[in-house]
């Protein structure tokens, strides 16, 4: 059974433009070797056309036009603010490999149906599907605005999250595909498409032969070794024995299958070696995750204070403003006090002349 696939990373607002280039593949140079210049032709969207982002307007200013129309704040966006958070969406090459041109299309639909009807397809700028490369996948942005705000943090917590996984799989189930969701309370950690692309070649190479194990696949023909013969000491009278050669239950190896089983016991440490890279590799992320958790607490307790002062300098200005309105109305009626005292002053001294 294929498992569903949706993962998140999260961009900035400086970084969106050359995301929009690379999932438009709006350059024949790539990181990514794996992609088929040729088959870039190939790939669709399925936003519908009212909701498409314009060909002349960048992903940038796309972002920021739908920012400005769905927050309610008046305030300027901080320059370190999530903007778009990028869904990778899909399942393993089994999967679509069963499925005809028309069939991966309509499920991408679907995908896309189910997070536009759960975050608001305006807040959708784009939803790709890459058939260019290996596994057809489909690179989906989501503006995180929601009542009013900019915030991934709020929109996509660790409940929403937990339920993407849970629920997203569930819809296209509900759909008829043949779907399901991953392992729940799973440990397990997607690695980056750089650290994938190290070990692949390895993990495929142990796959295939583990494949070829489990379908059968002979190591060693038995029927076609030789019986080890060994000399064996027969008493045959009294004071008399003598050596006859008896089989034993070994086998002698030809230098061909010592090389082969050479080689599989080899490829077994191989693997052994390769799991415990991927689990020094894992270490590593659960590492880098805690300190960038660490890193988040701490940038939320200092935007906290931030609020705190920003509440306590618009309290300040408010009193000032007060302050002054009532010194300027004060400043005024003494003005309007020494021209009447002057005036009556003044109209004393006429009467005589």
């Amino acid at each position: 059974m294929s498992y569903a696939v949706a993962n998140m990373k999260k961009f900035k607002l400086t970084q969106v433009n050359g995301l929009g280039r690379h999932d438009e593949r709006k350059t024949d140079h790539h990181r990514n070797q794996e992609i088929d210049v040729a088959k870039s032709k190939q790939n669709y969207t399925v936003v519908p056309e009212e909701y498409c982002k314009p060909e002349n307007v960048t992903l940038q200013k796309f972002i920021q036009q739908r920012i400005f129309e769905g927050r309610s704040s008046s305030r300027a966006v901080r320059k370190d603010a999530v903007v778009l958070t990028e869904w990778v969406v899909g399942s393993d090459h089994q999967f679509f490999e069963s499925l005809t041109n028309e069939q991966t299309k309509l499920f991408f639909e679907d995908a896309y149906a189910w997070f536009a009807n759960r975050y608001g397809a305006e807040n959708i700028p784009y939803a790709t599907v890459h058939v260019d490369e290996t596994t057809p996948h489909m690179h989906m942005g989501v503006i995180p605005l929601t009542k009013g705000r900019l915030s991934a943090k709020a929109l996509f917590n660790r409940d929403e999250l937990r339920n993407v996984q849970a629920e997203f799989p569930e819809y296209l189930k509900s759909r008829f595909w043949k779907i399901e969701r991953g392992q729940k309370g799973s440990q397990h950690r997607h690695l980056s498409v750089e650290e994938y692309k190290k070990i692949a070649p390895e993990l495929q190479n142990k796959r295939e032969q583990l494949e070829k194990d489990l379908q059968g696949y002979q190591l060693i023909d038995v029927s076609q070794l030789e019986p080890e013969v060994v000399p064996q000491q027969v008493k045959t009278g009294l004071f008399k024995t003598e050596t006859k050669y008896v089989q034993t239950q070994n086998y002698i190896l030809t230098q061909k299958d010592y090389e082969r089983l050479s080689e599989r016991v080899r490829g077994i440490s191989d693997v052994r070696v390769a799991q415990e890279s991927i689990w020094e590799l894992k270490r590593r992320l659960d590492a880098k995750e805690a300190h960038l958790q660490e890193r988040e607490k701490t940038l939320d307790h200092r935007e906290d204070r931030l609020k705190g002062w920003e509440k306590t300098r618009q309290t300040i200005l408010r009193f000032l403003k007060q302050r002054m309105n009532k010194l300027q109305k004060q400043i005024n009626l003494n003005q309007k006090t020494r021209i009447c005292r002057k005036q009556y002053t003044l109209c004393p001294l006429n009467i005589r002349t």
